[in-house]
């Protein structure tokens, strides 16, 4: 599967999803010059909109194709390994390959505008937000799959996704008060592209969709839940003035 291909899919999914844009495009495309490693990141808000005012709700979602995908992938796998490996290894064999892991990352932030931080929530309101969100996304509407580790053929522990505890970015006023800016909680999944083998006889490896439309629909679930758990940390009618 080429870098295309899988951009093709990724949108796809998201369109099926329908979770709603938070930027002009599908997503921002950049290219890195001295690695060529590309990468795609789709901003997406809660379907339905914005229901935690004064904080805004979103969630980006990336992936980064780096060069050696793009050689991979832009021929067949015994092309690539007999370059790899050279004619005399190679020929006449029946190779064996893994797919290529490719690393989707997905973070939900909740910020506030710009100059406008909040004073920090107390103890017993950070309490209230704590238990729903950490309730809701390991639980209730989990951001990652059920599945989070295998043992590989060589007995190690593979990492299939990974979740973090939320993180706060704190202000600190000339008076020495703390100040709520932000907060977001990060987390990744492995999704496993198919190979292109020129003997056609060799059993297909499985199209990624299934595990996009999986990821697009935890992310739609998870960011709804941390909006309405994000919905504890509001202020106080009167606290933003």
């Amino acid at each position: 599967m080429t870098y295309d291909e899988f951009k093709h899919a990724w949108i796809l999914a998201r369109r099926e999803s329908g979770l709603p844009l938070f930027s002009a495009d599908e997503g921002n495309e950049t290219l890195d010059t001295h690695s060529l490693s590309r990468t795609f990141e789709t901003l997406v808000e809660p379907l339905g909109g914005q229901e935690a005012e004064p904080f805004t709700i979103a969630a980006a979602l990336s992936w980064r194709w780096d060069a050696l995908a793009t050689a991979r992938t832009l021929t067949t796998e015994e092309d690539i390994l007999t370059e790899v490996f050279g004619r005399e290894r190679v020929w006449g064999h029946k190779p064996k390959t893994e797919r290529s892991p490719l690393r989707v990352d997905v973070s939900l932030r909740a910020s506030l505008p710009y100059g406008k931080a909040i004073p920090m929530p107390s103890g017993a309101t950070w309490t209230k937000w704590a238990r729903e969100a950490h309730g809701r996304l390991e639980r209730i509407e989990p951001l990652v799959p059920e599945k989070t580790t295998r043992k590989g053929r060589d007995g190690r522990v593979e990492i299939l996704a990974w979740q973090s505890d939320p993180v706060a970015k704190v202000t600190c006023g000339v008076g020495g008060e703390l100040k709520l800016d932000s907060i977001e909680i990060a987390a990744f999944q492995i999704i496993e592209l198919p190979r292109r083998w020129d003997d056609t006889d060799r059993k297909q490896d499985e199209h990624p969709a299934g595990q996009l439309d999986e990821l697009f629909a935890r992310a739609r679930a998870a960011l709804q839940a941390w909006m309405q758990a994000v919905d504890h940390l509001r202020p106080r009618m009167g606290a933003l003035k």
